[in-house]
């Protein structure tokens, strides 16, 4: 099984069509379509690059791993107010809402504190004051046990709606490597 990704050009916007045994090529159609770059790439190889949407996509990570950087957005260690709230559904239909600290922030993503029982793939709200809101998909929970931990949940967010201002990370923040 591969990946054909294809560029922003191209009629799809930048797609990633999965092409299965038997498969030459993806249903993309048009003169866009003729024109704009494809890539293919084996399934294990475009998940290894964070399966990336478009051709653009791919070489922007490649860019960056060239530089020693996997990461793709620069971590600072703070100690920020934050709310978490339970998105209600058929399984919680009950709402919860968290006042925690962020111990490390990024404009995709933070790490908190949380005493909710969260599960990897779950979705909450994450806000940082009034001024940011957005989803978060739950990317780990470390359950802080074991020698040298000090026994509080973290977890491992990763925002879906919205990138955190870059304003909002404090000024005394220090930045992760």
């Amino acid at each position: 099984m591969n990946i054909e990704l294809h560029s922003t050009l191209c009629s799809c916007r930048g797609g990633s069509w999965v092409l299965l045994e038997g498969a030459p090529r993806s249903p993309c159609r048009g003169r866009l379509a003729e024109i704009a770059e494809k890539l293919t790439l084996s399934f294990e190889e475009w998940k290894q690059y964070g399966k990336p949407g478009s051709v653009e996509a791919y070489r922007e990570i490649q860019d960056r791993l060239a530089t020693g950087e996997r990461r793709e957005y620069q971590r600072f260690e703070v100690s920020l107010p934050v709310r978490l709230a339970r998105i209600a559904n058929w399984r919680q239909p009950t709402s919860q809402t968290e006042e925690t600290m962020a111990e490390v922030v990024a404009a995709g993503g933070a790490l908190v504190r949380s005493r909710m029982a969260l599960d990897k793939g779950e979705t909450i709200h994450f806000s940082v004051g009034e001024s940011f809101h957005t989803r978060a998909e739950v990317m780990y929970v470390s359950l802080g046990s074991g020698p040298g931990m000090d026994g509080i949940q973290r977890l491992g967010l990763k925002f879906l709606d919205a990138a955190l201002p870059a304003q909002l990370i404090p000024a005394d923040a220090r930045p992760l490597r």
